[in-house]
């Protein structure tokens, strides 16, 4: 078993430049929530980013999508979503992309994919949360000094930054962001831990500001909600 990082895998939060290529502004020179998912899909890298930019195609030009398939442009509440559901093999994703007018005139704009099995969700590579910040005075996509829900959230709730097998020591490890917590294990500790492991999903709002987290640990579900207060996110158990 290879090293793998956790975030990479259900909590990844990007803090990416990505080259916008604005048009048709409003008078604010912000970017409505079409513009954004024009520019997330501008690249369609991967088979999810390759399947939400297909459905997209399709909606703009007014045919319909594949079965399954379904795509939610909600302009008023700036709010998009695409969803994804297999039948055959019972395996539902989504992706929801959204964005938070700031206070000092910049917008922190949301991608979010989940993938649900057998109605639990899934550890996969398509998991993930990327945050970006655009500044419509220079038309810029620009790097965030931190990562906005990332830093609202425990160790205990989002699990380890890393965890795998190494195999210079022969050994399971998990591994965490402080780099003197690192915790060996056995095989049978680890697979063991895999079956408890703390997976964390977000839900990005269609309707207000604030953000849900749920944080799966075993039958454990923990549900946790992050305030907006016009610049950054807040514990609301704070």
């Amino acid at each position: 078993m290879k090293k793998t990082t956790v975030l990479a895998l259900f909590l990844m939060l990007l803090c990416c430049s990505i080259s916008a290529q604005p048009s048709r502004k409003s008078k604010s020179n912000r970017l409505t929530i079409k513009e954004i998912v024009n520019n997330q899909l501008s690249e369609p890298e991967g088979e999810l980013i390759g399947a939400v930019h297909n459905a997209w195609q399709r909606y703009l030009k007014g045919k319909p999508q594949k079965k399954g398939e379904k795509i939610i442009l909600d302009g008023r509440n700036g709010y998009f979503r695409y969803e994804n559901n297999n039948a055959e093999i019972d395996v539902h994703t989504y992706v929801e992309i959204c964005y938070w007018n700031r206070s000092d005139g910049k917008q922190l704009v949301a991608w979010n994919s989940v993938v649900i099995y057998e109605d639990k969700p899934a550890v996969t590579e398509c998991t993930y949360l990327e945050i970006s910040l655009y500044n419509p005075s220079s038309h810029e996509w620009e790097e965030l000094d931190e990562d906005p829900v990332g830093v609202c959230l425990t160790e205990k709730e989002t699990g380890p930054s890393s965890y795998g097998y190494n195999s210079d020591t022969k050994s399971y490890f998990l591994s965490y962001s402080n780099p003197e917590r690192m915790i060996k294990m056995t095989k049978e500790e680890f697979d063991q831990w895999i079956e408890v492991r703390p997976i964390v999903i977000i839900e990005l709002p269609r309707v207000g500001k604030d953000i849900i987290v749920k944080s799966y640990e075993g039958k454990k579900i923990t549900t946790l909600t992050l305030k907006w207060d016009g610049m950054k996110f807040h514990r609301a158990d704070n």
